[in-house]
């Protein structure tokens, strides 16, 4: 008679090799000599940075569609393209509160997308099979959210216009790190540092937006802390699931409502006919 036990794939759960369904989230249990293929790979699907990923991808084509095909290193994309596909500038986001979700996937250039890009997929590698697709797809959400929240209130009534997906990759570390610091794991320390000293780099460097990433960070830790603490998370599991699909239908809808707002088109207008000002003959 077989003897001893082996961690479920799906939720790590210790079962008794018997068993043919977790005792915890009462999914099939593989046999236990291919249980460790199975859970790895899972942990490669990255269904969920893929995703978020492939949103960006396209979106940015779209913009540069609309652009005229107009390649711009970090910035230089008309103010009319960035509001249609749903940029965040003074207070907009009070009457169209959709920029918020909307901006995580809009970039200003090719250099920007990159690197968030690259960002993305380097703590998509470590984060999402620490917490799951869902939660990870989640904390990208709600942090990004929470990020342009902040640089709304830091920057107040001063001019500007911003987008991009580094609070959420922002959020994503602080995720991480937020579960380091909850297993009391050393390591966080080093990273938080890296983190901050990466953060004022790219902010004197290319003037990124300090604010959000500084609020996606925080905003994430805590969110590590919480999933880490959680003491049933498959109870929740259909809660967990139902919020993820409603965030990526939200972030469809976001996608799609600036389209519809006046405020690109008379911009649009103004920036029509500032050209044809540039590009009139000068009768003196």
């Amino acid at each position: 008679m077989a003897v001893g036990g082996f961690n479920c794939p799906w939720c790590r759960y210790y079962n008794a090799v018997s068993e043919r369904r977790c005792g915890r989230c009462d999914k099939w249990l593989p046999p236990r000599a291919i249980a460790p293929l199975v859970a790895r790979l899972r942990a490669e699907e990255l269904w969920a940075t893929k995703l978020l990923a492939g949103i960006c991808v396209l979106v940015y084509a779209l913009e540069m569609a609309a652009s005229g095909g107009k390649l711009a290193l970090f910035s230089g994309m008309k103010v009319s393209t960035l509001l249609r596909f749903g940029a965040v500038s003074n207070g907009l986001e009070h009457g169209e509160p959709w920029r918020l979700l909307a901006a995580c996937f809009l970039h200003m250039g090719i250099l920007h997308i990159v690197m968030n890009l690259v960002g993305l997929a380097d703590l998509g590698r470590l984060g999402e099979p620490m917490v799951g697709g869902p939660r990870f797809l989640l904390t990208f959400v709600v942090t990004g959210i929470l990020g342009f929240v902040t640089s709304a209130w830091w920057y107040g009534t001063d001019p500007y216009i911003t987008a991009g997906a580094s609070g959420a990759v922002f959020g994503i570390d602080g995720m991480i790190l937020g579960d380091m610091m909850a297993r009391k794991d050393p390591r966080w320390r080093g990273m938080l540092g890296r983190t901050v000293i990466y953060s004022f780099v790219f902010y004197f460097a290319m003037r990124t937006n300090q604010a959000a990433h500084l609020g996606g960070l925080v905003v994430g830790m805590v969110m590590g802390v919480l999933f880490r603490f959680e003491s049933r998370p498959w109870k929740i599991a259909w809660l967990v699931t139902a919020l993820t699909a409603l965030s990526i239908g939200a972030i469809v809808v976001s996608l799609v409502l600036p389209h519809f707002s006046p405020v690109w088109r008379a911009v649009e207008e103004m920036e029509r006919q500032r050209d044809e000002l540039r590009q009139a003959p000068d009768d003196s």
